[in-house]
């Protein structure tokens, strides 16, 4: 398994938990965008991110707070992969 598919796995396991959504992991898979599966409004954004931000001690920067960055597990586990490679690179600044 990849970096990233492992990212997204974890990314599923946050949606599922922290948006206490009646969802199986694999109906999250299979959608093609979250808000088509159920509406990723601000909020839904704003608890996912918190639960981004602690399940992999990064921080996210308002830039990336985008609904086109939230549309697809994919997309965020791109997004949260770079952000830990740049945490891990500052590590050895």
């Amino acid at each position: 398994m990849s970096k990233t598919e492992t990212i997204e796995k974890r990314i599923l396991e946050i949606i599922i938990r922290d948006l206490e959504l009646n969802i199986t992991k694999d109906d999250l898979q299979a959608a093609g965008k979250l808000d088509e599966l159920f509406g990723m409004d601000s909020i839904a954004i704003l608890e996912l991110v918190v639960g981004i931000e602690n399940e992999f001690k990064i921080e996210i920067p308002s830039e990336y707070l985008t609904v086109e960055i939230f549309q697809s597990i994919k997309s965020i586990a791109e997004h949260v992969r770079r952000l830990m490679s740049d945490k891990e690179n500052e590590k050895f600044r």
